[in-house]
C-alpha cells in the first residue's frame, strides 16, 4: 500500500475580511471628479463676488 501524500490544508483567514490589492482599488477617471466639482465651485463662487463688487 502506498504512503498517502500529505494534503495541505487551504490557508485560514482568506475570504471576506482580506484587502484585496489589485486593478479594482484603482479609482480611475472617476476619482478625480471631486477635484473638479470643487474647482468649479470656487470658480462660481469668485465669478458671482466679482459680479457682486461690479452691479452691488
Amino acid at each position: 500500500m502506498p504512503k498517502k501524500k500529505p494534503r495541505r490544508r487551504p490557508e485560514r483567514g482568506k475570504g471576506a475580511n482580506d484587502i484585496h490589492r489589485g486593478p479594482t482599488r484603482d479609482p480611475g477617471g472617476t476619482g478625480a471628479v471631486g477635484c473638479y466639482v470643487i474647482l468649479v465651485a470656487l470658480i462660481g463662487i469668485g465669478l458671482m463676488i466679482l459680479l457682486f463688487e461690479l452691479f452691488g
